[in-house]
């Protein structure tokens, strides 16, 4: 399936309320800002490790409050992370978007899982 620019994405339900909302498609070699601050306090080089991750194909989603949703090929999950670059939710899927449930909490706090869907294609 070929991949689209006008993709958006809408997370709904999340009991973590800081990811709910829309997010919009990124160029995927682009690194996340939430991203590139859990580098910097980790004191990772972000370049480097944005390729280690990130196939630097697949798209990437971000919202207005910079929360953002990757594919990251180590583990082959979509990862829903947090603006800060903290991690919440995580899927098990190779799909070009981001599925709409199948969706596991990383902290004990953020249940319940969100519900996403996929919008403009």
């Amino acid at each position: 399936m070929p991949l689209s620019s006008d993709i958006q994405v809408r997370v709904t339900a999340a009991g973590y309320a800081l990811v709910n909302g829309v997010y919009n498609q990124k160029d995927a070699t682009q690194i996340p800002a939430g991203f590139d601050r859990t580098c910097q306090t980790n004191n990772w080089d972000a370049e480097q490790t944005w390729r280690h991750l990130s196939d630097e194909r697949m798209p990437w989603f971000e919202s207005d409050n910079e929360s953002y949703i990757y594919w990251n090929k180590g583990d082959g999950k979509w990862w829903i992370d947090a603006p800060s670059g903290a991690g919440v939710y995580i899927v098990k899927n190779n799909a070009s978007y981001p599925p709409r449930s199948g969706w596991e909490a990383l902290c004990s706090n953020c249940g319940p899982v969100p519900t996403v869907e996929i919008l403009g294609r």
